[in-house]
C-alpha cells in the first residue's frame, strides 16, 4: 500500500512539474478596439531589453507562431510593426488595437541564446463592435469605427463580440468565467430593460461571445451613446462606446412647433458675438423647392423672397415670422460668417405649423360663414418636413393631434362629432 502511495505521489510531482513548465505565468487582459494595450512581461530578468523575445499565436488566424520581438527588436516584417514598442521594463505595447491584434501574446528571456525560466503569457481579449451592413448609409459593408453615418427612421443593428483564443466555448466562459456582455445606455442602465431595444446573446462559432442591439432610430437619437460593456465576475473589464451620427445633419437641432396666424421666433443657437452682420438664414423644403432659398444674407433681408415683408432679425440673430403661414412650414438654418468663412456647426430649426380649414368653402381661416342644419368638416393638419411619415411620427414620437371643445375635453367622446384620423 505505501508503495502504491509512494507512486501516485512521484506521479502527481511530474505532472505539476509537467504543467507548470507549459504555462509559465499567465495573465489576461481586456481592452477595446481603438484603445492601447501594455502586455506585461512578468518573467523579466534585470536588464532586460535585449535578452526578450515577444512571440504572438491565434490558433484562428496563424498556422503557428509569429515573433514580434526579437532579443529587444522589433520583426519589420509583421503586419503591426509600426503600432508595436518595447517599454524598459519589457512590457509590450500596442497601439490602436484591433479586434485583428486578439490571440496569445508569449514573452521569453534569452541569455547567450539559452532560454531564461518560464514563459509569460498574456491572452488579449479585444471587444469591438460594427454596424450592420444593412443599415449603414455608407458605401462600405460593415463599419469597425464607433461612431457610424446611419438616418432616423431606419433600423439599425450593432454588434458587440468579444474576440478571445483561450480554447474555450462562449458558453463554457459564460457559465464557468462569468463572462457577460451587456448593452447599456450613457447612465449604464441596461437597456434589456427598456422596450424599445432587441437585445440578443449568441455565440457566432463556439469561442467568440456576442450581442446585438437592433432597434429604429428616432430623431432624437444623433449624437446618443450606447455602450457595450463586458463584466468578469462581475467586474467591468472593459467597454466599447457608440455614437449614432446622422448623414448631412451637423450642429445644433431644434424643432418649433406654431398655429398659421401666430408669430414664431426662431433661436439661431450658434451665433456669435456682435453676430447681426454675421449671420445667414436659409430656407428649405422638400415639398415645395429644390434646393434651399436664401432669407438673410449678413444681416440684410433678400427681397426676392415671398416673405420678405414678414420676417425681420433680432439683435440676437433670431429670425421672426410675423402670420405664419401654413406654406412656411420647413427648415431654416442659421449660419455664422466672418471674412466670407462659415464658423462653426450650422444652427438647424424644423419649423412645424398646425392649420385649420372647411371642406366646404375651402376656407383657411380660423373661423369660417356657416349656417345651421348644414354639415361641415373641419381639417387640421400638421406640416412638416422632417423625411418622416406621419405613422412613423405617431407610432416612435408620440405625436397626437385632438379636437377638443373650449373646455378641453376631447370631442371623441360626444358622439355628435365624427372624428376620424388619417396621413
Amino acid at each position: 500500500m505505501a508503495d502504491k502511495c509512494d507512486l501516485c505521489l512521484l506521479g502527481l510531482i511530474i505532472l505539476s512539474s509537467l504543467l507548470t513548465g507549459i504555462s509559465g505565468v499567465e495573465d489576461h487582459v481586456f481592452i477595446s478596439s481603438g484603445e492601447n494595450a501594455r502586455l506585461s512581461c512578468n518573467n523579466a530578468l534585470p536588464d532586460c531589453k535585449f535578452k526578450t523575445t515577444w512571440i504572438y499565436s491565434n490558433s484562428f488566424r496563424h498556422s503557428g507562431a509569429v515573433e514580434l520581438i526579437d532579443r529587444g527588436i522589433k520583426k519589420k516584417d509583421t503586419e503591426r510593426h509600426e503600432r508595436l514598442s518595447l517599454e524598459s521594463d519589457c512590457s509590450l505595447n500596442i497601439k490602436n488595437v484591433t479586434e485583428e491584434d486578439y490571440g496569445l501574446y508569449t514573452c521569453q528571456q534569452y541569455v547567450n541564446g539559452q532560454k531564461q525560466g518560464t514563459d509569460a503569457r498574456v491572452f488579449l481579449h479585444v471587444l469591438h463592435v460594427s454596424v450592420s451592413p444593412s443599415s449603414s448609409s455608407s458605401s462600405s459593408s460593415s463599419s469597425s469605427s464607433s461612431q457610424t453615418e446611419i438616418s432616423p427612421g431606419r433600423s439599425v443593428t450593432l454588434s458587440c463580440q468579444l474576440y478571445s483564443d483561450t480554447g474555450f466555448s462562449c458558453d463554457y466562459r459564460v457559465r464557468s468565467e462569468g463572462v457577460e456582455l451587456l448593452w447599456v445606455n450613457q447612465a449604464g442602465v441596461d437597456l434589456k430593460t427598456d422596450s424599445r431595444y432587441q437585445i440578443l446573446s449568441s455565440s457566432s462559432d463556439q469561442y467568440h461571445c456576442i450581442i446585438t442591439l437592433t432597434t429604429t432610430l428616432l430623431n432624437e437619437d444623433n449624437n446618443r451613446e450606447w455602450r457595450c460593456r463586458l463584466t468578469h465576475r462581475n467586474q467591468l473589464k472593459t467597454s466599447v462606446r457608440y455614437t449614432v451620427k446622422y448623414s448631412g445633419i451637423s450642429g445644433v437641432e431644434d424643432h418649433v412647433f406654431i398655429s398659421s396666424g401666430e408669430n414664431v421666433r426662431l433661436s439661431c443657437n450658434n451665433a456669435l458675438p456682435d453676430c447681426k452682420s454675421k449671420t445667414t438664414w436659409i430656407y428649405s423644403n422638400s415639398f415645395r423647392h429644390s434646393g434651399t432659398v436664401e432669407l438673410i444674407n449678413g444681416g440684410i433681408k433678400k427681397k426676392d423672397t415671398e416673405r420678405h415683408e414678414r420676417l425681420s432679425l433680432e439683435s440676437d440673430c433670431s429670425l421672426n415670422i410675423k402670420n405664419v403661414t401654413e406654406e412656411d412650414y420647413g427648415s431654416y438654418i442659421c449660419q455664422q460668417y466672418v471674412n466670407g468663412q462659415k464658423q462653426g456647426p450650422d444652427a438647424r430649426v424644423s419649423l412645424h405649423v398646425l392649420h385649420a380649414s372647411s371642406s366646404s368653402s375651402s376656407s383657411s381661416s380660423s373661423q369660417t360663414e356657416i349656417s345651421p342644419g348644414r354639415s361641415v368638416t373641419l381639417s387640421c393638419q400638421l406640416y412638416s418636413d422632417t423625411g418622416f411619415s406621419c405613422d412613423y411620427w405617431v407610432r416612435s414620437e408620440g405625436v397626437e393631434l385632438l379636437w377638443v371643445n373650449q373646455a378641453g375635453v376631447d370631442l371623441k367622446t360626444d358622439s355628435r362629432y365624427q372624428i376620424s384620423s388619417s396621413s
